[in-house]
């Protein structure tokens, strides 16, 4: 599957945290539900990017959401994904902004080289709501999107 794409990461924070960011500095993370939104336009594609989230082990924090994802506080439970050549992280990010389901979680995650407010959103309504939200706005922008749900650490592919 080295075709280029859109996700959005679905985390679970267990516990409340602080830890510094790359460029972003010093920041704090309460418990909660998550939405990292990403693209995979380069050369391995969706499937590289998710397999590099999901490794919780990485030879090098790259992106802002490694510094995140690489902690053991962390879980991703589900990735929202979907095929396009179109840079669309700018769209998403504006639909989440304005939803009642979702808020900044901190300001420029993620988006610092785009023009996004940022890239890390935090769920306020129940997780399927969110999940239901966030695939309904996929949707919205012509898209069709994959869910891809992780029940005891194993993938299953929805459809």
């Amino acid at each position: 599957m080295r075709v280029p794409g859109v996700y959005t990461l679905l985390i679970n924070v267990s516990i409340d945290f602080c830890t510094t960011v790359g460029s972003l500095g010093y920041i704090c993370i309460d418990s909660g539900m998550y939405s990292y939104i990403g693209s995979a336009r380069g050369f391995g594609g969706i499937e590289a990017r998710v397999k590099h989230h999901i490794d919780r082990v990485k030879k090098r924090l790259w992106w802002h959401i490694d510094y995140i994802t690489s902690l053991k506080a962390v879980e991703i439970v589900s990735i929202v994904y979907a095929e396009t050549v179109r840079d669309l992280e700018y769209m998403l990010a504006n639909f989440l902004e304005r939803s009642s389901c979702w808020s900044i979680a901190v300001p420029r995650f993620g988006s610092t080289d785009k023009r996004s407010s940022t890239h890390l959103f935090r769920c306020l309504c129940s997780f399927s709501k969110c999940l239901d939200e966030l695939t309904e706005m996929y949707i919205s922008i012509g898209l069709r999107p994959c869910v891809l749900q992780f029940n005891n650490h194993s993938p299953r592919l929805e459809r």
